[in-house]
């Protein structure tokens, strides 16, 4: 964390820096408007624009990712427990120790012939 403070920092001095140092007047004509401004400042001001856009389009990959993550995490706690009962299982069966037999759960069945009237 600090050191991305401290990336921060740097990269605004550079900027104000930059900017300082490209002080010439420049005209910028958007659709209908148009502004002047200082060289440096209107280029920082395009690089945040430019900034912005990347942010808003690359936000849905990353939350669709962070939440396929979550799930992925979910289901290895789900596994890892399946395991760690199995490991279980197998170490009292080679004890000799007699458990029941485990039964598969069915998964919701649904006969459509019971559906019909």
């Amino acid at each position: 964390m600090q050191l991305l403070t401290l990336v921060g920092m740097l990269i605004t001095i550079a900027s104000v820096v930059f900017a300082m140092a490209n002080t010439t007047e420049v005209t910028v004509t958007i659709m209908n408007g148009s502004f002047t401004g200082p060289l440096g400042v209107v280029l920082l001001m395009a690089l945040a624009v430019g900034g912005l856009v990347v942010a808003l389009v690359s936000t849905p990959g990353t939350l669709r990712r962070q939440w396929r993550i979550k799930q992925l995490d979910k289901r290895v706690a789900e596994l890892e427990k399946t395991c760690a009962s199995q490991k279980d299982r197998i170490e009292r069966l080679e004890r000799g120790e007699r458990i029941p037999e485990l039964t598969p759960t069915p998964a919701f069945d649904v006969n459509a012939s019971r559906l019909m009237f």
